[in-house]
């Protein structure tokens, strides 16, 4: 049976081993792409800034779904103790040949985390939810909720930005059929709520630029 929703595609996708293969080649090793992990790597640092300056500061956590390891030299560099999750073994494969036997890789689902309550400071999902529709967003964010003792670092497409705006334009002129889903402030409080979650920052992947960008790095903590 074919994968029926976004995120099962996206799923069945990434445990193809020629795509998990390339992935790093086309997503980040071109000239763009590097640009765009600087910018998305540096968005998380500021929410971790930010848990810090609270108090708070990162120890241990998830990344989920970890890929090829994107967030292992940041978590590394900044001594925070990371196992690494996903539900493709072939993306932890290559995770695997890049950084070592010492990385901590399991495999499972975000909707079923294999931890108990409160078992790490923090979760990172970055690059995923956006995959999910809303009773799937809500499910995984009430997973990672339960799991972690009290942050969350995601990140969402949100709508404040000109290529939003384009696509409104388009639509009222009948050229776009459809639109993608994109968050405003209020709607991210209000799905945020609902698994359990408060919004304690917003760090936009063009810091200065923030029109240009239509991704959020997003800190929420447990209510």
């Amino acid at each position: 049976m074919a994968p029926s929703s976004a995120f099962e595609r996206a799923g069945a996708r990434y445990r193809d081993p020629a795509v998990a293969a390339g992935y790093d080649s086309w997503r980040y090793e071109t000239a763009r792409g590097r640009r765009r992990n600087r910018r998305d790597l540096a968005a998380v640092g500021r929410a971790l800034d930010e848990v810090a300056r609270r108090g708070a500061p990162v120890r241990d956590g998830l990344d989920i779904p970890c890929g090829t390891g994107r967030l292992v030299p940041l978590l590394a560099e900044r001594a925070i103790r990371a196992a690494e999750a996903d539900i493709s073994l072939e993306m932890m494969h290559v995770a695997r040949r890049k950084f070592g036997p010492a990385l901590a890789l399991f495999q499972c689902s975000a909707e079923a985390i294999p931890h108990r309550d409160g078992a790490v400071d923090c979760i990172f999902a970055i690059r995923f939810l956006f995959h999910l529709d809303r009773d799937g967003r809500r499910r995984v964010l009430a997973e990672m909720r339960r799991v972690s003792r009290r942050w969350l670092i995601v990140d969402f497409r949100h709508r404040y930005n000109f290529r939003y705006l384009g696509w409104r334009a388009r639509r009222a002129l009948g050229l776009l059929p459809e639109m993608q889903f994109r968050f405003s402030k209020a709607g991210l409080r209000e799905e945020l709520a609902e698994a359990g979650l408060r919004l304690a920052g917003i760090y936009p992947s063009r810091r200065y630029l923030g029109w240009f960008s239509d991704k959020w790095t997003v800190l929420a903590e447990r209510l």
